[in-house]
């Protein structure tokens, strides 16, 4: 191998561009560049257009789902107290009803006794009236007997004894006679 066939085959190698080559470098380095550069204006449109909608939808998103957790437990707290007043006002109310039932049982009896009561003095009154009744009709009654008794004693001894004694003194004895017996009867029927 001589000298120039050695120098022919150097220029030889210097055409020809290996991988790793000073051009080939050169051109990786502008590719290198180009893409840093697209990642980097890709990064501030993504950065500043669509991560702001995207940061709002996000944010947004955020704020709804805790409104709803904290309605939802003002919901629950509300059930809860809900709960515990209804309770207590059935409790109240059983309470209120027993003592309605207890007022209403006591009235009850109150109104029975007035009742009883008023009915037994209705009761007395009306018999002691017809006692009353009945020794005011006894006593007309043996008036009435007097007066008939004495007629007929006053007849009856006007024909036994004629005209000895005055008619108007026998009528006389015959009421005092008959007065006695009436007086005894009324005394007899008081006791």
């Amino acid at each position: 191998m001589d000298y120039n066939s050695l120098f022919l085959l150097a220029l030889e190698a210097q055409e020809e561009s290996s991988l790793f080559s000073a051009d080939q470098m050169g051109g990786y380095a502008v590719t290198i560049l180009f893409t840093v550069i697209n990642v980097l204006v890709a990064f501030l449109v993504i950065k500043f257009v669509v991560y702001k909608k995207i940061f709002k939808v996000i944010k947004t998103r955020e704020e709804l789902i805790a409104s709803q957790v904290d309605a939802a437990q003002k919901a629950k707290e509300e059930a809860e107290q809900n709960t515990e007043e209804s309770k207590q006002a059935i409790n109240d109310a059983r309470v209120e009803a027993s003592s309605i039932l207890e007022t209403a049982r006591n009235d009850a009896d109150e109104q029975a006794q007035i009742i009883k009561k008023k009915a037994s003095d209705e009761a007395a009154q009306i018999l002691e009236r017809a006692e009353n009744e009945v020794f005011r009709m006894k006593k007309v009654a043996i008036e009435q007997m007097k007066d008939e008794i004495s007629d007929l004693a006053v007849e009856v001894a006007g024909r036994v004894i004629g005209d000895v004694v005055e008619h108007d003194k026998l009528k006389s004895l015959a009421d005092k006679h008959a007065e006695d017996i009436v007086r005894e009867e009324v005394d007899s029927l008081e006791q």
